[in-house]
C-alpha cells in the first residue's frame, strides 16, 4: 500500500474518532490544534510500519497460458464407440434421430449437460449421451493413444523411399489426393513420414509433400446418409451397365462379394482371411482356373498384357521394397481394383492409381 493512501485512510479514521469524542474536546481546541497533532501522529505511525513501496514493474502479472495438455481438443469431444452413436434432435432417447457420429468422430461442444451434450459436427447438430463421448484432454489422450493418423499427398507424384534420405531407393510412387496410414517409428526424424501403402509396401516420404492429421470423421446427417445410399446405388448401376455377360465380368462380380472380409498373411479363404495372391487365386479357382499361388509366380506364369489395354478381371502387379513383385490386385473396371490390401483394411476397392503397377496379366480371353 502506498504512503499517501495510508495517510488518507488514517485521516478519515482519526477524523471520525475526533467527531465521536467531541464531548471531551472543545471546538476551539479542534480548530487550533487537531491538524498538527494528527499529521504528527500519522507520520510516526507510518514510519513504524517500515512499508516498502512496490513499483509497477515488480507486480507479477497473471499467467494466461493454457493449462490443458491438448489445447487443440479444448471445446471439442470425440466419439467413444465401437461403431457409431445416434445424434438426437432433443436430449431424449425417444427423440428423432438427426444423424450419427461414427468411430473416431469429432465434434464441437455447443452445450454440455449432466447426461446429454449438444454437439455440432459437419452439418449435423443435436444431442449425444455423455456416456459415448470424451471431452478435452481425455479426448486428446485417447486420440494420441488410439486414433490412427493419415497422410494425404499434396503433390502430383510422391516417391516412397526405403530410408529417410533423398538418395534412398524409391519403393513406389503415390499420386496426389490419395490418403495413406501413418506408422509411428522409434527412428523417426524431422522432415520424414513413414507410410503404409499396402500389405507389402511401407516407406518414407518427405513430410512437406503430405498433410498429416488424425483420421477423424464427422457426423453424418440423415440427409447425407440417404445421399450416400443413393450414390452407392447409382455407382452399382453404372458398374453393372459397364459390365457384359462375359466370364471376366462374372469373375469380377464374384470377387466383389468379399469386400470387407479380413486380410490374413498366407491365407486363401475368401471369407475367413486371405492375402493378395490368395485372393486372386481363390476367386479364379471358383471358376475352374488354376493359377499360381504367389504374386510373383502369377505375373511370371500368366500371359501378360499392356497396362493401357487392361479389362475387368485382369490382374495388376506391384513391386515390393526389394524390387520383387509382391502385391497383386484385380481390375474391376471404372478405374478401380479390388484386392486384399492389408491387415488393417482387409479386402477393399481402390483407385487403380493408388500405387504404380509394374505389369498386368490376363486369365480369361474372349
Amino acid at each position: 500500500m502506498r504512503k499517501d493512501t495510508i495517510l488518507k485512510s488514517m485521516i478519515c479514521v482519526v477524523g471520525a474518532a475526533c467527531m465521536m469524542g467531541s464531548s471531551f474536546v472543545s471546538n476551539a481546541e479542534i480548530l487550533d490544534d487537531s491538524t498538527v497533532g494528527i499529521t504528527y501522529a500519522l507520520d510516526q505511525y507510518i514510519s513504524s510500519l517500515n512499508i516498502k513501496e512496490v513499483k509497477e514493474s515488480e507486480v507479477v502479472q497473471e499467467d494466461n497460458t493454457p493449462t490443458c495438455k491438448y489445447p487443440e481438443f479444448e471445446g471439442k469431444c470425440l466419439a467413444y464407440v465401437e461403431e457409431a452413436v445416434n445424434v438426437r434432435e432433443e436430449p431424449d432417447e425417444e427423440s428423432e434421430r438427426v444423424g450419427s457420429l461414427p468411430v473416431h468422430g469429432i465434434a464441437l461442444v455447443i452445450e454440455k449437460g449432466d447426461t446429454w451434450t449438444k454437439i455440432e459436427s459437419g452439418i449435423t447438430m443435436g444431442y449425444v449421451r455423455n456416456d459415448f463421448l470424451l471431452f478435452g484432454d481425455q479426448a486428446g489422450a485417447y486420440a494420441e493413444e488410439t486414433c490412427p493418423k493419415v497422410a494425404k499427398v499434396n503433390t502430383v507424384t510422391l516417391n516412397v523411399r526405403a530410408e529417410q534420405k533423398e538418395d534412398s531407393d524409391c519403393l513406389t510412387q503415390i499420386p496426389e489426393g490419395e490418403t495413406y496410414e501413418v506408422i509411428s517409428r522409434d527412428d523417426d526424424v524431422d522432415g520424414w513420414t513413414y507410410l503404409r501403402v499396402d500389405s507389402d509396401i511401407e516407406g518414407y516420404v518427405s513430410s512437406e509433400y503430405v498433410d498429416v492429421s488424425y483420421g477423424f470423421a464427422h457426423a453424418i446427417s440423415v440427409a447425407e446418409e440417404e445421399e450416400i445410399r443413393l450414390q452407392k446405388e447409382r455407382e452399382e448401376a453404372a458398374r453393372l451397365a459397364e459390365m457384359t455377360s462375359t466370364k471376366r465380368q462374372e469373375v469380377v462380380n464374384f470377387a466383389l462379394q468379399f469386400v470387407g472380409n479380413p486380410y490374413v498373411y498366407g491365407g486363401t479363404s475368401l471369407t475367413n482371411g486371405t492375402d493378395c495372391s490368395g485372393f486372386t487365386m481363390s476367386v479364379y479357382a471358383h471358376f475352374g482356373y488354376g493359377i499360381p499361388r504367389t504374386a510373383a509366380a502369377q505375373m511370371a506364369g500368366l500371359q501378360n498384357v499392356s497396362l493401357d489395354s487392361i479389362q475387368p478381371g485382369d490382374l495388376l502387379f506391384y513391386r515390393d521394397g526389394s524390387g520383387s513383385v509382391g502385391h497383386v490386385t484385380m481390375y474391376i473396371g471404372g478405374g478401380q481394383v479390388v484386392h486384399a490390401s492389408s491387415s488393417r483394411t482387409g479386402i477393399i476397392v481402390s483407385n487403380i492409381g493408388y500405387r504404380t503397377p509394374c505389369g498386368a496379366a490376363r486369365i480369361i480371353w474372349d
